[in-house]
């Protein structure tokens, strides 16, 4: 039985263990003068989540500090810790995170097609410190702030590294730290643990509420060599038999440990997440080293040449405390899978709820229960409900434990997370508070679509300009081009194909534009891919001799050319001749009253396919 406390989930706000002050006396006492930062938006966290609330901001023209407490960014997914990128598209290969996240994953094929995780956290720092509106901390911790009213107007962090202090000054905070740092000082409603069965009528919450949480993992990496390895473990190896291998591995295959990433290395949800991270920490290697001394010592394993290559000393973390919102989303919502009038994101991924005690426990380590199809996340999930210019994205949004257990995944939280950029954005553009983006809901979902960032239930509105255009298509293909679904969907075909160097060429009144977006397919599903689920992020750990070179999808489009017509002139806008990309901006001052795209080159299909070709006015 899980020994855990039978209390409310709502956390009061004077229950933090020391006041936000506490530190500041010494703090200030050996630091000098704090710097002063000032931005738009203080974004606190470079997971999967602050990344993408950073870079949507950063690129509406929105100034943003992004602040990591780690050398790295990509939090769980960071080669610190190692964890699998997963979302909805594992259930539902159709509906493959778009937007950031997806250009992310372009960007590692191609600068990363071995997947090394060393590369990968390079490909995150280029996506960043390329953004000139972003200024990036890392190694810096946030230790307190400063409140005006109801409002945050300011965090304190401290730089490792350099022995700075930073005084940081925002019109908007976003929470991206999976912990909800900030509501240490800002007094913001949290929720933690699992909620009684009844408080949201959840058919698989627990009778009573609780403070229990899913646990923490420690990652393990193994490579296969072309000889015999030893291995001696360490003292402080915890000594396991094979009944601690219940429903995690096959003792009775030899070669079952190989396509592992040792996920279930997890202990931790019976105790306090945050509180008690570095004992839960010493456990989880304690226990990862047990776990490769009997793969290689127990003479159950094929395991002669395998040696162990990496183990995380960074724990990944499931679950600690929530934000509480204006709504709370809940298990009845996931399995409704009904349209919210401000949906921003979307998941998939199964409830996904671990038994707190981990491996600890003779249970399964984890139970899923499967949805019939993605579900909406609404808006009102995403700000706090009583500090008006506080965002939040990740694993600490408004969800209940049992909702928690799916949208935790990391590229949800992504989505979520390039929601929270674009509503800053638009707050900012709109002289409102975060709750007050609600009122331009539409314009935030255009937005999000116009990003890449597919909607369940909201298409993506074509430009008055292609819509009334002459084109050169016929016309199944010219209305695909206005439909706005962009992708492939079931069996529906959503492209248009054109053989290799033709035209297509819209013509249409003079509009003032902004730009010309293109949408390329690039196998959004990962069909053409030898295994659909690793070919994305450097995820699979153990290394076999036989793994091959990631590819860049064979259907993406590599050269082409953009002609504008301007004046009765037509003028290169852009030849591309190494495009890795699937959403393509290009930027355009003035009138135009035409575009001409000629695709000349692809991956290896041999035909160009093109979702999208529009005008952004």
């Amino acid at each position: 039985m899980t020994d855990c406390r039978n209390e409310s989930n709502f956390i009061r706000k004077g229950d933090a263990e020391s006041a936000p002050g506490a530190f500041e006396g010494s703090f200030a006492a050996g630091a000098g003068a704090a710097e002063l930062v000032r931005a738009q938006l203080c974004v606190v966290g470079g997971g999967m989540a602050g990344i993408c609330a950073a870079v949507s901001a950063a690129r509406r023209g929105v100034s943003v500090v992004l602040v990591q407490d780690r050398p790295v960014l990509g939090g769980n997914a960071s080669g610190e810790v190692r964890m699998w990128i997963r979302g909805a598209s594992i259930h539902f290969p159709y509906y493959r995170e778009g937007g950031i996240i997806e250009e992310i994953a372009m960007r590692n094929l191609r600068y990363n097609p071995s997947m090394s995780y060393g590369i990968w956290d390079g490909v995150l720092y280029d996506l960043i410190v390329s953004e000139p509106n972003i200024r990036l901390l890392l190694n810096t911790t946030c230790l307190g702030g400063e409140m005006r009213g109801q409002a945050i107007a300011a965090v304190h962090a401290w730089q490792l590294t350099t022995y700075r202090r930073f005084r940081i000054e925002a019109d908007f905070f976003a929470d991206c730290s999976g912990d909800s740092i900030l509501a240490e000082f800002s007094g913001a409603k949290l929720m933690r643990g699992r909620e009684a069965r009844a408080a949201f009528g959840e058919s698989c919450a627990p009778e009573r509420a609780d403070l229990c949480t899913m646990g923490s993992s420690c990652l393990i990496q193994a490579r296969e060599t072309e000889r015999p390895v030893r291995f001696t473990p360490p003292a402080f190896a915890r000594r396991l038999t094979e009944e601690d291998f219940y429903k995690r591995l096959d003792v009775n295959d030899p070669r079952s440990f190989i396509q592992d990433n040792f996920w279930w290395i997890e202990i931790g949800g019976e105790r306090d997440t945050l509180r008690d991270a570095e004992q839960i920490k010493h456990e989880l290697l304690s226990t990862a080293y047990g776990v490769w001394d009997f793969i290689k010592n127990s003479g159950r394993f094929d395991s002669e040449n395998w040696e162990l290559d990496w183990v995380g000393f960074l724990s990944g973390k499931r679950e600690s405390r929530r934000y509480a919102g204006d709504y709370v989303l809940s298990q009845r919502d996931l399995e409704a899978a009904g349209p919210f009038w401000d949906e921003v994101a979307y998941g998939g991924w199964s409830m996904d709820d671990h038994n707190p005690l981990g491996i600890n426990t003779r249970e399964a380590p984890n139970r899923n229960l499967y949805l019939h199809a993605p579900y909406a996340i609404p808006y009102r999930c995403l700000y706090s409900a009583n500090v008006p210019n506080l965002f939040f994205a990740g694993r600490n949004v408004s969800v209940t434990h049992m909702a928690l257990s799916s949208t935790r995944v990391m590229a949800t939280c992504a989505l979520m997370g390039q929601a929270v950029g674009n509503a800053c954005a638009l707050a900012l553009a709109r002289g409102v508070d975060a709750r007050g983006v609600s009122r331009w809901m539409a314009e935030l979902q255009q937005w999000l679509r116009n990003d890449d960032c597919f909607l369940p239930h909201v298409p993506r509105k074509a430009s008055s300009a292609l819509e009334g255009a002459a084109h050169n298509l016929p016309e199944d293909d010219f209305q695909r081009l206005l439909s706005g679904i962009e992708r492939k969907l079931d069996t529906e075909e959503a492209c248009v194909r054109l053989p290799v160097g033709q035209t297509l060429e819209l013509r249409f009144a003079p509009v003032c534009c902004g730009g010309i977006r293109l949408v390329f397919d690039n196998d959004i599903a990962r069909e053409s891919c030898r295994d659909p689920g690793l070919r994305m992020y450097p995820q699979k750990l153990n290394v076999t001799r036989s793994d091959s070179p990631a590819q860049i999808p064979p259907n993406l489009v590599k050269a082409y050319e953009v002609h504008v017509l301007r004046g009765g002139r037509w003028e290169m806008l852009r030849r591309e001749t190494e495009n890795y990309l699937r959403l393509v901006r290009i930027p355009v001052a003035g009138e135009i009253e035409g575009i001409r795209f000629v695709g000349r080159e692809t991956y290896g299909a041999p035909e160009i396919r093109l979702l999208s070709l529009d005008v952004e006015e």
